[in-house]
This record gives C-alpha cells, structure tokens and sequence, in this order.
C-alpha cells in the first residue's frame, strides 16, 4: 500500500512553513501520510506555532542550524513512508499534485525520483530542472550572465532555436524562456530537478543514501540527482502536477551571491564530480566575479560594498586555506 512521509526543513521562516502546512493538509494525498518538519534553531516562534497549530506534525527541533542535507537526513531516518516527499517551507502544494506524483512513481518501476513543475505565486513559469554544474554552468552562474541578457531577449533565444548551437546546458537553460509549455519527460543525465520539492522512492533512497552532509546549503540536489542517475534510477519532471515556489522565501533572493556556503557548496560539487582542476578553476571564477561586484559597487557607492568585501575576504581564504591542504594531500 502506498504512503509517504512529507518532510519538510524549517530555518526561520515561521508564516510561510504554517502556510506551507496548511496547503499539505489542504491537499493531502489520498494514501496514508505523515509529516515530519525538521527546525534548524529558529528563533522567530516557529516551533511553537507548529506545535500549536499543527499539532499532528512530528517536529524535530535542532539546537543550532545543522544545514539542508543533515536536517533531511534526520528525517529519512525517522521516516515510515514508502517514499519521501522533500518539500520546501516557501512551498504551497496545490490539489492533486502529491497525488499524481505519488501514482507517477507507483507506475514505473524504473523511476527513483519524480519531480513537479514549480510556478511563481503569480503563477508563472520557474525553472524546475536545469543542468548539472559544469565549468560552463558555475561561469555563468557566478558572474549572473543572465543579468546581462534582458528577458526578452533570452525569450526571442529560447524560441529561435539558437541555443542548440551552444550546447546541451544553453539550451536546456533557455528553454525555460521559449514561452513553450514544458511537457512530462525523463530527464537527461547531466540534468537534475531542483530540491525545492522531490519525491523519491524508498529503495532508491536506500540504494542511493542520503544528501550529502557535506553541503550545507545549495547544489545538494544536483549531487544528488547525478548520485541517483549513477546508480542507474530514472528521474521524470512531471509537468501534469504544479506546486508554488516562492524561490527566495527561505534564503532571500540573492544567498547565492552572499554566503560563502553557497559558493564553498558549488567548489566541493565541482572537487567531488568533476576532478581538482575544475575545483581550482571554479574558485577563480568566483573570487573574480566577487572581486567585480566590489569594484562595481565602490564605483558607485553602494552600501553593499562592506557586504562584498567580507565575502571576498573569505573567499579568498578558503581558496588559499584549500591550496596548502591540497599541498599536503588532503584535498583531491
């Protein structure tokens, strides 16, 4: 019979995880479920406005911020369900969408994973799988090239057909811009579906482990989409089932261009999947391009400068904290 364990990683964010918990209770699937919510040390009274509200939840509480991967991997091992379904607290479920995820993986055998189609709240499009961080893919991400293209244009791209010309991972990327509508698919192996909501099978978690403990926020899906690709489990984007991403809503729209973590999450991607030479290369890209928003902002005197300048510091620390263990063998 099936069931599912909805777990759910909270951090601060006190009126989107109740309303996150309302919409799965709103909506709940049609097998048995249980919800598990995982807090990382909030302070803002979640805990308690879970407690109160939804009473029925069994919440693990953390005393300090254990990261994304080790709160989930708390909850897989606690879990009772037949799959798990990892969902955001900036995540509203709409009706029916657990349910033809649910009765999408029970179908096919094959699959280890099967990911929705996420929507803004003004319900337009958001890019619900991508593809997996190469050099290519960090360059870009990094120096935020796609601030340099207006969306129109990336729009005329994506419909025109030219991004093939550049290459699987361009034109993947602008696809999302094309005005097509995505349609269910099995996603190619270099591609991974976003960690904001996934439901993955309990044998494949088995077989495949946790997230990686490694990461303490950021690129942890794409780890583990490639760990499950390599494992030989299949993963389908389900455009049929649509769940609400207020993306930003648990970090803020520009963590990845604020926090070490983040960028320290991409260097170890790229150490552990795609050798030391991309390691070292990735954390050039990114002292440079933090180097460019410094100047970029003393130039014009903006208050973010300090906020830069204390990323750039530490970037550049931990690549040179990496080189002298890299010397000393303890780096790939």
């Amino acid at each position: 019979m099936c069931s599912v364990s909805i777990i759910i990683v909270n951090t601060n964010t006190r009126e989107l995880v109740c309303q996150c918990l309302e919409s799965v209770y709103a909506n709940a699937p049609e097998c048995a479920f249980e919800i598990i919510v995982v807090d990382n040390a909030s302070t803002d009274g979640s805990c308690e406005a879970i407690v109160t509200r939804f009473p029925r939840v069994c919440l693990i509480r953390n005393a300090r911020n254990m990261g994304f991967s080790v709160a989930n991997n708390q909850a897989f091992k606690i879990a009772r369900g037949n799959h798990f379904f990892l969902l955001n607290s900036d995540a509203i479920l709409l009706p029916g969408s657990l349910d033809k995820l649910l009765e999408a993986i029970e179908r096919d055998e094959s699959l280890g994973v099967v990911a929705p189609k996420l929507v803004y709240p003004d319900g337009s499009l958001q890019m619900s799988y991508g593809p997996i961080p190469n050099l290519f893919v960090v360059f870009c991400s990094f120096f935020d090239v796609k601030r340099l293209v207006p969306f129109s244009m990336r729009e005329r791209i994506g419909r025109s057909g030219l991004a093939k010309l550049a290459g699987k991972s361009v034109d993947r990327y602008m696809s999302w811009f094309s005005g097509k509508k995505p349609v269910t698919k099995i996603i190619d192996k270099d591609m991974y579906v976003t960690g904001a909501c996934m439901l993955i099978r309990r044998e494949c978690y088995e077989q495949v482990g946790g997230l990686d403990p490694n990461f303490f926020i950021n690129v942890d899906d794409a780890d583990y989409c490639k760990r499950v690709h390599d494992q030989g489990w299949a993963i389908q984007f389900l455009a049929e089932a649509t769940v609400i991403h207020i993306m930003g809503g648990t970090l803020g729209d520009r963590y990845r261009w604020t926090r070490a973590a983040a960028y320290e999450s991409v260097f170890y991607f790229m150490r552990k999947h795609r050798g030391s030479w991309a390691f070292h290369i990735s954390k050039t890209f990114a002292v440079t391009a933090v180097f460019g928003r410094w100047m970029g902002s003393v130039l014009r005197g903006r208050s973010e400068r300090k906020k830069s300048w204390a990323l750039l510091t530490e970037l550049v620390n931990y690549s040179i904290s990496a080189a002298f263990r890299s010397q000393k063998g303890e780096l790939g």
